[in-house]
């Protein structure tokens, strides 16, 4: 039997306003079919005509000006997409996003803010997979790594290129295509490196991630809070009062990052807690 990787699968990416998947909206989205077998795939590409912020834009390039030039309205380029994503996902055809918990926790807020049917309504009550995070993969088989740089976290999508032996052009980065195309290669990558993935049947891996991706979040959540404890130890040791006062802001700062982590794999809970 084929395994799935080896199969026709989709890849997806969105280029948006905000780091916060609950405000944020689709700028720019791609899904792309991938035929490992055929070496060969098919692109699918939409602006959407919003107001891109300063900072987001300095990020993913995208304009508001140019996303409302060459844009189409929102409501339906997230029809169209989701509608896509839910038929494939009925069909079985695994999805593989880098960080799904962002992008389709975006879709789905979106879809909602615009009065479009979300992929989980389109599912009518079926569950939201298969999916495919290679962010979740690779973390579980590789479980510490260090930072590259001040500027490159270890479980970027960039470092995760690297790593696996895909290579990383900057210059094409942070755009929905590349990243979208570029997560289904460390996908594969990773299917191929390691028997635990390759073992799984896709049923199997995408439940696996659910509780993966609870554990490495949990984690998370604690180095957060240790790191509050430790950065408020130093601040009340602190005699100066200006950086006194600047370590307890950090300290908010942090224990609001470990707040806000959520243990909900693959799209966070409508209405969850943040």
């Amino acid at each position: 039997m084929t395994a799935w990787w080896e199969s026709p699968f989709l890849v997806l990416d969105t280029e948006t306003s905000s780091a916060d998947p609950e405000e944020a909206r689709v700028g720019s989205i791609c899904t792309a079919v991938i035929d490992p077998a055929a070496k060969s795939k098919k692109v699918s590409n939409a602006l959407a005509a919003i107001d891109m912020p300063a900072g987001a834009s300095a990020v993913n390039g995208l304009t508001t000006e140019h996303l409302m030039a060459e844009g189409k309205p929102s409501a339906d380029v997230l029809d169209e997409y989701c509608g896509e994503l839910a038929a494939s996902l009925a069909l079985g055809v695994p999805l593989v996003i880098m960080n799904a918990p962002y992008d389709l926790t975006v879709l789905d807020r979106d879809c909602r803010r615009n009065s479009v049917p979300t992929i989980g309504d389109r599912l009518e009550g079926a569950p939201l997979g298969p999916i495919v995070d290679p962010g979740v993969l690779d973390k579980k088989v590789e479980k510490y790594r260090r930072r590259v740089s001040e500027t490159q976290g270890a479980r970027c999508l960039k470092t995760l290129a690297q790593v696996h032996g895909i290579g990383w052009d900057d210059e094409l980065a942070h755009t929905a295509e590349y990243d979208a195309l570029q997560a289904g290669r460390v996908a594969w990558a990773l299917m191929r490196r390691y028997p635990l993935l390759a073992g799984m049947s896709l049923a199997e891996l995408h439940d696996a991630q659910v509780g993966w991706y609870a554990e490495q979040a949990a984690s998370l959540a604690q180095f957060f809070r240790k790191k509050a404890n430790q950065v408020e130890f130093e601040a009340r040791r602190t005699a100066d009062a200006g950086d006194r006062d600047t370590l307890l802001a950090d300290v908010q700062q942090i224990r609001a990052s470990a707040d806000g982590v959520t243990l909900d794999w693959p799209m966070r809970t409508f209405g969850g807690a943040r």
